[in-house]
């Protein structure tokens, strides 16, 4: 076996435990240069591997290119928040090793339809009780900010609960996907209550709470989400 296919075995997963997947890696790499940490800018094959087998386990990025961008710091941070380690969304050779690349996200609920777990701050997207696509999203803050919201008061909470997602925007058009709300602009908005908690694109995207109580994501992510069928009237929103 080359050291490049050992190499990859680690990332891709294709065959024995993760200590062993790491030692295979480490072995290989013992004789090039360690494994670089990877951030915003960064490029090449260790981060088209890692790429790769986020995608595969469900953490969406977009395209396997080599290239570290936002989506690919976003699906680095929707992994961080599912096995419990720190949101730094960097590649270093701790995570390299560790194989959670290779490790799909867990429903709790194990229906179909959204999920959103608060405490992790993801979402993801369920189907026959397996966890297909994980998204880092940004929810309510949570820290008892309060807004004037509509003549009214209210407080940056995102509701627990099992919500339908049942109409977008009459501000949004095939040429026009950003919508003005009362607490600013949402992109391709799609609301599951009557008071205006939506899931939505947005520039904003952090890896911690932080918005009025709607559901964050990536505007690229909203757009896959929307062209791929899973953001459509009726779709189940659980929120916990």
């Amino acid at each position: 076996m080359s050291a490049q296919m050992s190499r990859r075995s680690l990332v891709i997963g294709t065959g024995g435990g993760v200590a062993a997947a790491g030692a295979s890696l480490l072995g290989a790499e013992s004789a090039h240069a360690a494994v670089p940490t990877m951030t915003i800018g960064s490029r090449g094959w260790h981060v088209q591997q890692f790429q790769t087998a986020l995608a595969s386990s469900g953490y969406w990025l977009g395209a396997a290119d080599g290239v570290f961008g936002q989506l690919t710091q976003q699906a680095v941070w929707a992994l961080q928040k599912t096995h419990g380690l720190r949101r730094t969304g960097v590649i270093d050779e701790a995570l390299w090793n560790s194989g959670l690349a290779r490790v799909r996200a867990q429903s709790k609920l194990k229906q179909d339809g959204i999920e959103i777990d608060l405490a992790t701050q993801t979402l993801m997207i369920v189907k026959g009780g397996v966890v297909h696509l994980t998204l880092n999203t940004s929810t309510g803050n949570g820290n008892g900010e309060r807004f004037e919201y509509l003549g009214g008061w209210a407080t940056a909470i995102t509701p627990k609960g099992t919500f339908k997602i049942y109409r977008k925007s009459v501000q949004e058009t095939s040429t026009n996907a950003w919508v003005e709300g009362p607490l600013g602009r949402m992109y391709k908005p799609r609301f599951f209550t009557t008071t205006g908690i939506a899931v939505h694109g947005s520039l904003s995207i952090p890896p911690y709470p932080a918005s009025h109580g709607c559901i964050r994501l990536h505007n690229s992510a909203q757009d896959y989400l929307l062209r791929t069928g899973r953001l459509v009237n009726g779709t189940d929103v659980r929120i916990y």
